[in-house]
């Protein structure tokens, strides 16, 4: 017989109760103990009708659709689909994908955005009660979703789509706040600041705020400085920056040094500065490096200016708390590429807005359950990283006398990481 296959193997289809993915049971147990679907009922708007689905039964499969690596709510039916994940989660309800999508237009019209924006509160809330930290650094940063659907705005970048907003604690990571804003959409800069700030529980801080260049404003600048905080702000290179850069005397340029004393081709410098109509007077810490490609005969620099209302720290210091920022860049990766938040599923904004919100409820979930519930050396993980090793592992479901055994297919030392989570995962539920 002549074989027809790469391998010599054969492919056949089993009725036993398996599932490919165990460890969505640790993720589904994980929001029981933060008391999510109290937390949904209580924000949520309630279906129209005593037999309409709750909104738990909407919100509880797409975000472990998103959390297992799904990108649209088609891929809902994956979880819909598993019987033997749904028995060990008792999800006896999972909506249609097309349910779905009617049920965050509908939730985008009775308030559905703001009511996932206070699921989110209450999420960060607990978190960082149980945080040992008492001071927080504050990243803000915006992003574009690029997008064609019939409602999405023309951006800046020269295609439609959605910019929301995400402010996040550098040190954990959580998103403490965030708007879910239209394309062209570059206001209420100060408004996110306020929000974030707002969010922070009793005995909780921000301390210090790093952000680029698009909120070097007046405004924002005033309000940072009237909370008392160290803050620092990429500048707009504009013809008053660039006449306090140029009044530097010369011999006041040092070399630039990493943390780890590491000389560099740059050279830092400082002098202060004020915006017009502001009678806020800032350090402006200056970074130059030569052009490669300047004029042989005169010494041409690229600038690169930070404001900041940083009193303590020296020049070279300020640049080094400055690039802490780039921990934001890592945290929007990870909510769009890794939770599925680079595409919406909807014509509507605000049906997009509650979709969003629930992206970024389950990225703060993985964080929580990050922090709260798995060993330290797991704890700068990806979502990617934590799917591999951690969710797609195969699972043989069993009942024996009225229990429910879920035997996972395994090494024994992830078989006693599956048991130290639920654990602590049980610990939490009893607080």
């Amino acid at each position: 017989m002549i074989r027809q296959t790469v391998l010599p193997f054969k492919l056949e289809r089993t009725e036993e109760r398996v599932t490919a993915r165990s460890g969505l049971v640790l993720y589904g147990e994980f929001m029981g103990a933060m008391g999510l679907e109290a937390l949904v009922d209580r924000h949520i708007p309630r279906p129209g009708s005593g037999r309409g689905f709750g909104a738990i039964s909407y919100v509880k499969p797409l975000s472990m659709a998103l959390y297992g690596g799904g990108e649209t709510i088609e891929d809902v039916r994956e979880i819909r689909g598993d019987e033997s994940l749904r028995d060990v989660l008792g999800l006896d309800e999972i909506p249609s994908s097309s349910a779905i999508g009617d049920w965050l237009r509908r939730m985008g019209e009775r308030g559905g955005v703001q009511g996932m924006e206070r699921v989110n509160d209450e999420i960060t809330t607990r978190v960082l009660k149980g945080d040992d930290r008492e001071g927080y650094t504050l990243i803000v940063d915006p992003t574009m979703i690029e997008s064609h659907k019939r409602e999405a705005q023309m951006s800046y970048l020269g295609f439609k789509g959605y910019r929301p907003v995400v402010a996040t604690l550098k040190e954990t990571g959580l998103a403490v706040a965030y708007e879910f804003k239209e394309g062209n959409d570059h206001g209420g800069r100060v408004d996110i600041l306020r929000k974030a700030f707002s969010k922070m529980p009793e005995g909780k801080v921000i301390e210090e705020v790093l952000l680029d260049a698009e909120y070097y404003t007046k405004g924002v600048i005033e309000y940072l400085e009237g909370k008392a905080v160290r803050w620092a702000i990429a500048m707009d290179k504009d013809a008053s920056v660039q006449e306090a850069i140029a009044a530097i005397p010369e011999d006041e340029w040092k070399p630039f040094r990493t943390e780890d004393g590491i000389r560099t081709d740059r050279e830092v410098a400082e002098t202060i500065h004020t915006m017009n109509k502001s009678d806020v007077v800032f350090r402006l810490v200056v970074l130059r490096w030569r052009d490669g490609q300047g004029d042989l005969f005169r010494d041409t620099y690229f600038y690169h200016g930070i404001a900041t209302g940083m009193v303590q720290q020296t020049a070279e210091e300020v640049v080094w708390r400055y690039n802490g920022r780039a921990h934001i860049e890592n945290h929007i990766k990870e909510i769009k590429t890794g939770f599925g938040m680079d595409r919406m599923p909807s014509g509507e904004f605000r049906a997009n807005g509650v979709h969003f919100g629930i992206g970024i409820m389950t990225y703060n979930l993985f964080i929580a359950q990050r922090l709260l519930t798995m060993p330290e050396p797991w704890r700068a993980k990806t979502i990617k990283s934590v799917r591999w090793l951690l969710v797609e592992v195969a699972g043989r479901l069993v009942h024996h006398s009225r229990k429910i055994i879920l035997k996972v297919a395994t090494t024994a030392d992830k078989y006693r990481l599956y048991l130290e989570m639920r654990r602590r995962t049980y610990e939490l539920l009893l607080q």
